[in-house]
């Protein structure tokens, strides 16, 4: 195995001996080492094989961000939920549950809690995929000592959800499809900018997104308990709540729902975050 680059003193992207592109783990892995030395195998404890160069060049930009031991937190969730419902899971999770839980961890230690407005959903239609989710919770209180509730339980089980599970009725696909690609538009005219659809906050969005609009045509309304946090983030991201009013008026008159406090919360903050942060 030899280097193609360091990423830091710790962690490597590497070429086998077939030529297969890994992400390599070890303390001084890189130490005094150029691009195309052999690496001490001694000093590797831990491998990730990914599929596609691209995934391996997205997860060692998020390894600048965000420090290995998540990634070693979400690679042990998926681990037990690949086992747990034979399956296999995309090697993007990787990246999109690493960075999830990199956030959910800094949330509560500045002492921000976020109501999960899908739990009753993750709950009563992903029942193996939540008993995952509360396994990840006892994965991550080992790993860290932080013991979140069972709302992250169900944020967990969502990101499994999307990695297995798209609409199967083609009328219903095609509904979501277009309030989606509706609500883009106006989040795209509003903050004038294109996104940068191969990032994983695009990512989470359209997935928020999805779920929102089955909401919509379901005529599902989630209770709106988030008064206070609703205050807060009008007050915190004044511009994604100005667009999110836009799409309250969409919504409103497109599908005759008006969105509540709690459904508002979550569009603001995950616009926020992929207005904010859209350049990986």
């Amino acid at each position: 195995m030899k280097l193609k680059k360091a990423l830091n003193n710790n962690v490597v992207l590497a070429k086998t001996d077939t030529h297969q592109e890994v992400v390599v783990f070890g303390s001084g892995i890189s130490f005094k080492l150029k691009p195309g030395d052999p690496i001490d195998e001694s000093k590797i404890s831990k491998v990730f094989t990914l599929q596609t160069r691209d995934i391996s060049m997205k997860l060692a930009n998020l390894l600048k961000e965000v420090p290995v031991e998540y990634v070693e937190i979400a690679q042990d969730i998926i681990s037990y939920a690949s086992n747990k419902m034979n399956v296999s899971i995309s090697d993007y999770t990787i990246l999109t549950l690493t960075d999830h839980i990199y956030f959910a961890i800094k949330r509560y230690q500045q002492g921000e809690q976020i109501r999960n407005v899908l739990l009753w959903e993750a709950k009563k239609f992903y029942k193996t995929e939540f008993e995952i989710g509360l396994k990840a919770l006892e994965i991550v209180k080992g790993k860290t000592g932080i013991a979140f509730d069972e709302d992250e339980a169900g944020f967990i089980a969502l990101h499994l959800v999307n990695t297995q599970v798209e609409g199967n009725e083609i009328d219903k696909t095609i509904k979501i499809t277009n309030i989606v690609q509706d609500i883009l538009g106006i989040i795209k005219y509003h903050f004038k900018m294109d996104f940068d659809e191969d990032s994983w906050n695009y990512g989470r969005l359209v997935t928020h997104l999805k779920f929102f609009a089955q909401r919509i045509i379901a005529k599902d309304r989630i209770d709106n308990e988030e008064d206070d946090l609703f205050n807060q983030v009008n007050h915190k991201y004044p511009e994604a709540f100005e667009c999110v009013k836009r799409i309250e008026t969409y919504v409103l008159n497109g599908y005759g729902t008006q969105i509540t406090h709690a459904e508002m919360v979550y569009l603001v903050l995950h616009i926020a975050r992929v207005t904010s942060r859209n350049k990986y």
